[in-house]
């Protein structure tokens, strides 16, 4: 059974992972960019899976998030689905 952590890989266990991609961008501001149904991959195995229901920031230039930016995830996060890992094989297809 898939972990509920997406930044843990569901193929080996590793946390030697990151987001890659992430869908319906919300702009904040000029540098934040709120993404939900995140993409991610693992170093260690080249696993892939998507992070349903999961919202994050995405930064231009890094750093602490703006308040502005801190509000929009946290309203974002209270109305998202409940979080679901969905393994994805080396094509990217569910398996």
């Amino acid at each position: 059974m898939a972990t509920a952590n997406p930044n843990t890989c569901p193929h080996c266990g590793s946390s030697n992972s990151g987001a890659n991609f992430g869908f319906n961008p919300q702009p904040i501001n000029d540098d934040e960019t709120l993404i939900r149904d995140v993409l991610f991959a693992c170093v260690d195995c080249g696993g892939q899976w998507a992070a349903f229901g999961f919202v994050m920031i995405a930064q231009r230039n890094g750093g602490e998030p703006s308040k502005e930016a801190q509000e929009a995830l946290a309203e974002a996060a209270s109305a998202a689905e409940d979080l679901r890992i969905e393994p994805l094989d080396q094509d990217g297809n569910p398996i």
